[in-house]
C-alpha cells in the first residue's frame, strides 16, 4: 500500500530532536526550515528555523506501520487527528513541498520580485506587515512602502525576510 503523510505536533523547539529520533527508527520525517535573521542589540546572526514551528511531516504506511508509535517518541505531542483518527495530508502537496527544498533542506523564501509587487515581511520588527515593492537597489535588499500605523512607511528589508503576499 502507498505511504501516507501526516502532521506530527512536537514540543516547542524539539523539531530537530524528534526528526532525528524518527529517522533513526526508520520513519520518514521532514522538518522544512528557512534562514531566519535575528538582530539583538549590536549582534546579527542567522539561524535555521522551522518553517512550521511545532510540527513535522511524517510518512507512514497504514497497512504495515502503527501510527501510535510516533506518538510515543520523546518530544512528540502526537499526530494531528480528526474523529480520533490521524488526519491524512495531501500527498501531492507534501511531496511537491519537500521536493522544492534546496540541497540543505531549506525552503526558498527569496521570491523573484518586481517593482509594484505586494509582499509580506516575515520575522523581525515588521513581521506580518505587508507593503509594495518600490525599488530594488541592491541584489539582497528591497525598498518597500509598508502599511504601518495607519500610514505608509518607506523601509528597506533583506529579500530573505519577504514573501509574496497572496
Amino acid at each position: 500500500m502507498e505511504k501516507v503523510w501526516y502532521a506530527l505536533a512536537v514540543q516547542p523547539r524539539k523539531e530537530s530532536f524528534v526528526e532525528r529520533q524518527l529517522q533513526s527508527a526508520g520513519i520518514n520525517a521532514a522538518c522544512p526550515r528557512y534562514r531566519k535573521t535575528i538582530r539583538h542589540a549590536r549582534s546579527v546572526k542567522c539561524i535555521l528555523s522551522p518553517f512550521f514551528p511545532g510540527y513535522l511531516f511524517v510518512q507512514l504506511d497504514p497497512a504495515s506501520q502503527d501510527w501510535r508509535q510516533v506518538n510515543w517518541v520523546r518530544g512528540s505531542i502526537g499526530l494531528i487527528k480528526f474523529d480520533n483518527r490521524p488526519a491524512r495530508l495531501s500527498s501531492e502537496f507534501v511531496s511537491s513541498f519537500i521536493s522544492s527544498l534546496d540541497s540543505n533542506g531549506l525552503v526558498q523564501l527569496e521570491p523573484d520580485l518586481q517593482i509594484g509587487a505586494r509582499v509580506q515581511a516575515i520575522g523581525g520588527p515588521f513581521d506580518r506587515l505587508s507593503g509594495e515593492v518600490i525599488d530594488l537597489p541592491e541584489s539582497d535588499r528591497v525598498k518597500i512602502l509598508m502599511d504601518a500605523l495607519n500610514r505608509k512607511v518607506e523601509t528597506t528589508l533583506p529579500r530573505s525576510s519577504l514573501v509574496v503576499a497572496a
